[in-house]
């Protein structure tokens, strides 16, 4: 128990330094401008209630998934979101400045997917117990790892990398036939499957919900609407803008 809360509040300390690293690389970048403050700040505010419940969830019960799944969406976005900002520092606020600039632009071209993968599909497969529904949900869980292990890898070898305002650096690692991932047939399948397993692991959320009683069924009322909402709000920003919008009226007079 001692090690899992020595982990969990480490993880919690790499997250607050990063948050404070991120904040200073995007004020000296001036991208604060580029995106509403209100969704930046909403942003950070999920990721971080996402960070500390993961790190309670990590030192008192460690062999719950659900914590290591939320703190890694956490770390992975925005650790990534610094990267990023590292390397728009190093190559266009003030070239030169920072070592490993191409390094932290690769990695921040990464983190995203995954944190996808995690908020879209895993958490709604073992929310909020930490085990799948039953052994029936297992194909799906690991279909799911392996296609975004593959969408990872062809982002990884990418020939060129992005900035940000659609400057690019080229990858020193990229392979040209690969292409943007994100406009090729192979990739635009893989992130369709993805959305497919993301739909099928809300049923598995549903079903969880419908079979809970009592006290249970009262306490996943609300810890199922508020864990399964930012997985569903991620999963509009791959819809149309038109559906998005329906989307949210629907939400809201729900």
């Amino acid at each position: 128990m001692r090690r899992s809360a020595r982990v969990a509040w480490s993880m919690l300390a790499i997250f607050a330094v990063s948050v404070i690293v991120l904040v200073a690389l995007s004020a000296a970048n001036d991208t604060f401008q580029q995106e509403p403050l209100t969704d930046t700040l909403a942003l950070l505010l999920a990721f971080t209630a996402f960070m500390v419940m993961g790190a309670l969830i990590v030192a008192h019960r460690p062999g719950n998934a659900i914590g290591w799944i939320f703190a890694a969406i956490a770390l992975l976005a925005v650790t990534g979101a610094m990267a990023s900002e590292y390397a728009e520092y190093a190559y266009v606020t003030k070239p030169g400045s920072l070592p490993g600039a191409i390094v932290a632009a690769w990695y921040g071209s990464l983190t995203w997917y995954p944190t996808n993968a995690l908020a879209l599909v895993f958490t709604p497969l073992v929310f909020p117990t930490g085990r799948l529904l039953s052994p029936r949900w297992r194909p799906g869980a690991w279909l799911a790892g392996v296609m975004t292990a593959a969408f990872v890898l062809l982002a990884a070898l990418r020939p060129t990398l992005e900035l940000h305002e659609g400057r690019t650096v080229s990858n020193p690692i990229g392979v040209g036939a690969v292409g943007n991932p994100e406009e090729s047939a192979v990739g635009t399948t893989l992130l369709n499957l993805l959305v497919l397993l993301a739909v099928v692991a809300l049923v598995s959320l549903v079903i969880r919900f419908r079979r809970s009683r009592g006290d249970e069924r009262q306490q996943l009322k609300w810890f199922t609407y508020a864990g399964a909402l930012l997985p569903l709000v991620t999963l509009v920003d791959l819809l149309p803008a038109a559906v998005g919008n329906l989307f949210f009226a629907v939400l809201i007079a729900f």
